[in-house]
């Protein structure tokens, strides 16, 4: 009886799901979809949100996301892929102007024109913080040009001989002007130009180094999150004029952020087209939603909410009478749809932990940042010490010693000079010195890898308890998205090589442990059991029989933790690590296939030679020789 029941329940619950999933498709099939543009950073989000919320509820569109990069975000208007683009920066793409003249595009307006770009100090450096027990450091910095008086403030932890300036995004337009003007200002004599890889790394340093109370300068654009935050001051620079800052000599403009859609657009929604060519903002107007965002932890959607009900008067100018009414309706709630819990998790029972962890972060980087600034020192110390060490070898000894160890491990002459001609390649792409950049953050990253996971993998194929406490650990370390570890590395050390060694470790340290402790378990019992008859100790048994027999196995494993490490070579790059990743990443941002090409091949050149040299060795060990 208790078992139809459950037949029964279980029925009525599936048929409940059925119905309310139809119903909810029925509904969102009866509304226009608009494909909105998504281009990554923060502000963008927050006016899609604005824009899908009005569409929502007085247009009858379904607004959907698209996200990419700028050039693959202005590939996808043309095409007609992405409909609207909230918040197009003219000046960050070049083929503005020509791109408009196909007249597949529309320009619906100007979004806001009031922005700002250039490099920003937090101003308790020049005014001090009495809160904080902050003194004034740089007193007299007002311009750009001031900024060579101060390199000491801002020490490159790579090069404390020099100061660090954080340029701005690779592949943004601005960045080819701010490296420009680095050199008219002859900042490039006691500064380095510092490319954080992504604005979430550039925003993560400038959060903590202002949590700290610590001098920093670099590039970066109002409105953000960040800038409507921080209370940050904007240098001043030469009045703009277009010749000069082209050569990076004048401050940059405003530049008009503009709404443009597709021309197909028009013809499927004409009346949300005639809302969008209203749609006005500011950037102050933009910059109070996003620190409001940072400040609750809100979503995009609840900012936008929060914004509209904040900002009556901007519905008034945007909607006619008839549409005003209907959002003011939805943002009251009057009309909105009950939450379907059939299909939609109950908000009532959600739990927000993002506040515990990030407050927790904050306390670790305030409380032991001397502790992460030693950390950070002795694991740069040997990430140059080996980056120096590969270019002081003359480039022909190199690519001679590869393919000596090439034909020596292999047995076979022609694979020692293919790896010869494969790092020549490298050399004649021009990537030398970004292969030795990006060897330094690999080989740094196995050696720790190493360190941590041969001790650890033995000591899990000896304990059930360790392997027991650490499986659940190396199940969530293989799973864990990388980015998510990243955040906290780049909060507690800044961007550059050193998070992007950390980040690597706990990515590539799982296989070597794994197939370490999968080695000595596989050892033949018969064997152990003789070498205890003989009288070995456990440790000799260990390390005169377990391992030995185990190290086919462990050279896999360490075969494998090279090849996760070279691997993440490109995620690193978007935390100021640079080398080959960050070409191909400046690739991407650009739409220049030829450069990312060529650079993903010289990646492939470097996977392809250290699988093979350490697959050779692996197979050396099982032969037994």
């Amino acid at each position: 009886m208790l078992r139809k029941l459950s037949v029964v329940f279980l029925l009525i619950l599936t048929s409940l799901g059925f119905i309310a999933g139809n119903v909810n498709a029925a509904n969102e099939q009866a509304k226009q979809e608009v494909v909105f543009a998504d281009a990554g950073w923060d502000s963008v989000k927050f006016h899609n949100a604005v824009a899908g919320f009005i569409g929502t509820h007085a247009y009858n569109i379904t607004p959907k996301i698209i996200s990419g990069s700028t050039p693959i975000i202005q590939t996808a208007l043309l095409r007609g892929d992405v409909d609207v683009h909230m918040e197009l920066w003219t000046d960050n793409v070049p083929t503005f102007e020509d791109d408009m003249k196909t007249g597949k595009l529309l320009n619906l307006g100007i979004n806001f024109d009031d922005d700002k770009q250039g490099l920003y100090v937090p101003r308790y450096l020049i005014e001090g913080d009495a809160s904080r027990g902050i003194k004034p450091l740089a007193p007299d910095l007002k311009t750009v040009k001031d900024l060579a008086r101060y390199a000491h403030l801002f020490k490159d932890p790579e090069d404390p001989t020099k100061g660090r300036l954080y340029g701005a995004i690779p592949g943004w337009s601005i960045d080819k002007i701010l490296y420009l003007k680095y050199e008219a200002y002859g900042l490039n004599k006691n500064y380095v130009y510092f490319r954080s890889g992504s604005e979430p790394a550039l925003n993560s340093a400038f959060l903590a180094a202002y949590t700290k109370g610590e001098p920093i300068v670099g590039y970066n654009y109002e409105p953000t999150w960040l800038t409507g935050k921080l209370d940050l001051v904007l240098l001043q620079d030469e009045p703009y004029n277009e010749v000069g800052f082209q050569r990076g000599l004048t401050e940059a403009r405003s530049v008009p952020v503009c709404i443009v859609a597709n021309k197909q657009l028009q013809s499927k929604s004409p009346e949300f087209v005639a809302f969008l060519q209203k749609y006005h903002t500011t950037s102050a107007l933009t910059a109070e939603a996003l620190a409001h965002i940072a400040d609750t932890k809100c979503t995009y959607d609840e900012a936008a909410i929060w914004f509209m009900q904040r900002h009556p008067e901007l519905l008034a100018q945007w909607l006619p009478e008839d549409k005003l009414q209907s959002i003011n309706k939805a943002l009251k709630g009057d009309n909105a749809a009950a939450a379907n819990w059939l299909l939609s998790f109950p908000e009532e029972v959600q739990v927000d932990w993002t506040k515990p962890i990030d407050n927790f972060v904050n306390y670790i980087n305030t409380t032991y940042a001397s502790f992460f600034n030693k950390v950070k020192d002795i694991l740069t110390w040997c990430i140059l010490s080996i980056e120096r060490l590969l270019n002081f070898i003359p480039w022909w000894l190199t690519i001679i010693a590869i393919a000596a160890l090439g034909k020596m491990l292999t047995g076979k002459l022609s694979r020692g000079i293919i790896y010869g001609i494969g790092l020549f390649a490298i050399g004649a792409f021009g990537y030398w010195s970004m292969m030795n950049e990006t060897l330094a953050v690999v080989i740094s990253s196995v050696i720790i890898s190493l360190l941590l996971g041969l001790p650890i993998g033995i000591l899990v194929s000896t304990s059930k308890l360790a392997n027991r406490l650490l499986r659940p650990l190396l199940d969530a370390m293989q799973t864990m998205p990388t980015f998510v570890y990243m955040i906290p590395a780049v909060m507690l050390l800044g961007p550059g090589k050193v998070p992007a060694v950390l980040a690597t470790v706990v990515y590539a340290v799982v296989p070597v442990i794994r197939l370490t402790s999968h080695g000595i378990q596989q050892v033949d019992p018969n064997v152990v059991e003789a070498s205890a008859a003989f009288g070995a100790s456990r440790w000799q048994t260990l390390f005169k029989v377990q391992i030995p027999q185990a190290m086919p196995t462990i050279m896999t494993g360490i075969n494998q933790t090279m090849m996760m490490a070279v691997a993440m070579v490109v995620t690193c790059a978007m935390i100021g690590a640079n080398g080959l990743g960050m070409e191909v990443l400046i690739a991407i941002n650009r739409t220049e296939s030829g450069r990312g090409l060529i650079a993903g091949i010289s990646i492939v050149i470097i996977a392809i030679i250290i699988d093979r040299l350490t697959q050779s060795l692996a197979d050396k060990k099982k032969e037994g020789k």
